[in-house]
């Protein structure tokens, strides 16, 4: 009786572990769309979003281009009638965010830009000191929104810039808290 029932036990977890087994495999006809991964060496990830099919962020090759992301999200129009603003003509930096959109007259333009703060935190990309706001800075571990007001107020008094050194400069961010906040952040 109990090889019986060790018996079924092991045939319901194949059972179970089957479906699992099936979908982790990969196909290389159909790669994986908007998945979330580590990004490795050589690659960025880029945030696709707008007339797309599969909106999401992307693990793509350095020097990648937005046109060559768009497709890959397969856009929901013909990219044959599409408009693209001057920036996206550049190779795209990791954390980028690239968005299809469908305009009045019912052409496309291709907008880069950059993801949100918190989408770069939760993905382990560098934060840009210089583009982040108050709201930005408060999102930052030990950072309130006083703290938050003079960090900005400190670059502003900088002429806009500001480097990780430059927060032991600010009052209420010590060596300990100094020590929390410059991971977040790309060193020059």
């Amino acid at each position: 009786m109990e090889t019986m029932r060790r018996v079924v036990m092991v045939a319901c977890a194949a059972l179970l572990f089957l479906p699992v087994a099936m979908k982790s495999r990969t196909s290389r006809e159909n790669p994986a769309h908007a998945a979330f991964c580590a990004v490795t060496s050589g690659r960025i990830a880029v945030k696709v979003s707008g007339e797309v099919l599969y909106p999401g962020i992307y693990e793509v090759p350095v020097k990648s281009m937005a046109v060559s992301v768009i497709n890959m999200a397969e856009p929901l129009s013909n990219l044959k009638q599409y408009r693209v603003a001057t920036a996206a003509t550049l190779p795209l930096q990791n954390g980028a965010a690239v968005v299809l959109a469908t305009q009045d007259d019912g052409s496309l333009l291709l907008v880069p830009g950059q993801m949100t703060v918190p989408e770069r935190m939760v993905l382990g990309i560098p934060l840009d000191m210089i583009s982040m706001n108050e709201a930005d800075f408060d999102r930052l571990p030990g950072i309130g929104p006083a703290l938050a007001r003079r960090i900005v107020e400190y670059r502003q008094n900088n002429g806009g810039i500001l480097h990780v050194s430059d927060l032991v400069m600010i009052d209420g961010i010590g060596e300990k808290k100094y020590k929390v906040l410059r991971p977040y952040f790309q060193l020059p």
